[in-house]
């Protein structure tokens, strides 16, 4: 398999030197308009500009067919369409490369593509509609809003919280001496969060160590880290709540529960942490996280460039991971390392991803639902 037919912008420099022509040589108008095209095609289909590189690989096709790369534009022409997910037109421009160039040197990457497409469309949809199903629970558990079948005595209680937080946490209080598991508290731990109170930061912390309901601690401990605004502090009292497997459903429910940007924020801090032991924490926070929280913790974990285990963890989910975004996402950040050795394991988990789905995946990436967590140990902040 040729290396540059793999991943798309991996030989942008050297595909440079092969597809201009170098200074000297001469150059029909007709083929040097043809490679003008097709450069300007590959360097907008590297950028991400789909739609802008199909017109420029089309005039090219049309205009110099004949041209001596468009076997090459076609071949590119197809991995667009792939990105556009216009899989029937990428099918028929596979057709077209089979009888236009029969002997080309593209045909085995051509062919490649053929089998691809055979999975691609249809594994795309399961993993999209996967993804919208983890969106949406995200979404609803995440939510700090009292919910619409909220009861009476909770929405009182949570016009107390916005009216007079002081006396509202003190009600809170109350009601949970009473009741450890109180129908009106649970749902008003994001009204806690809500309110402008100084106290409500230290006030979740301690539901979150203090309370007998495994449900409230969890919940308050969510709503405590996300309203913490000290991400450094967060990603070490995560790292220390990992030390413990009793814990681990805790930290995957909190995360999971986040918005993307508060997790990615929480996740650099992890890999930027000096913690000896954090690829541990990265490990167990990988294994129960969401589709979009592992893709972004590879994508955090390629910036230590100069650490192997960074290398071995991502090469290890590009060739294992079961889903197809976050094998993806594994194969992006090996490219993005660009070491010698990040590149040969790169090669060798793209064969891996082949060998099982027929294709590198097409596909960006977000989340499975965490368990309700068991009582646990939170560390006080």
């Amino acid at each position: 398999m040729k290396w540059h037919s793999l991943v798309l912008g991996l030989i942008v420099a050297t595909g440079a030197t092969a597809f201009y022509p170098k200074t000297g040589m001469a150059q029909s108008p007709q083929k040097t308009e043809a490679l003008r095209l097709y450069g300007e095609g590959r360097d907008l289909l590297d950028d991400g500009h789909y739609p802008e590189a199909e017109k420029k690989f089309r005039e090219a096709l049309t205009k110099y067919p004949r041209a001596d790369q468009s076997d090459r534009t076609t071949y590119y022409l197809i991995i667009t369409l792939e990105k556009l997910r216009r899989f029937q037109e990428a099918r028929a421009e596979i057709e077209n490369f089979s009888r236009n160039f029969p002997g080309s040197r593209w045909r085995s990457d051509v062919d490649e593509r053929s089998m691809a497409l055979g999975v691609t469309a249809n594994t795309l949809l399961a993993q999209e509609a996967k993804i919208a199903k983890e969106r949406a629970a995200s979404m609803e558990r995440g939510s700090s809003a009292l919910p619409p079948d909220a009861s009476l005595d909770a929405m009182l209680l949570g016009m107390i919280i916005q009216d007079n937080p002081t006396e509202g946490f003190e009600r809170v209080r109350e009601r949970l001496k009473k009741d450890p598991a109180d129908p009106a508290v649970l749902p008003n731990i994001g009204t806690i969060f809500n309110s402008r109170s100084p106290q409500a930061l230290p006030f979740l912390y301690d539901l979150a160590n203090s309370a007998a309901s495994p449900n409230v601690r969890t919940i308050a401990f969510f709503y405590a880290i996300r309203r913490n605004p000290d991400r450094v502090q967060v990603a070490n009292t995560l790292m220390e709540m990992l030390e413990k497997k009793d814990n681990e459903p805790i930290v995957s429910d909190a995360l999971f529960r986040m918005t993307f940007v508060e997790h990615r924020e929480v996740l650099a801090k992890i890999v930027e942490s000096s913690n000896p032991n954090k690829f541990d924490a990265i490990g167990k926070i990988y294994r129960g996280g969401s589709i979009t929280l592992r893709s972004d913790l590879l994508t955090a974990v390629a910036k230590l460039k100069d650490d192997p285990r960074a290398e071995s963890f991502i090469q290890d989910a590009a060739q294992n991971d079961k889903d197809l975004a976050v094998r993806r996402a594994a194969v992006q950040a090996l490219m993005s390392q660009k070491s010698a050795a990040s590149m040969r394991a790169l090669e060798n988990s793209l064969k891996a991803v082949t060998s099982m789905n027929g294709a590198v995946p097409v596909m960006v990436a977000p989340r499975p639902a965490a368990p309700v967590a068991p009582a646990a140990s939170v560390p006080a902040r």
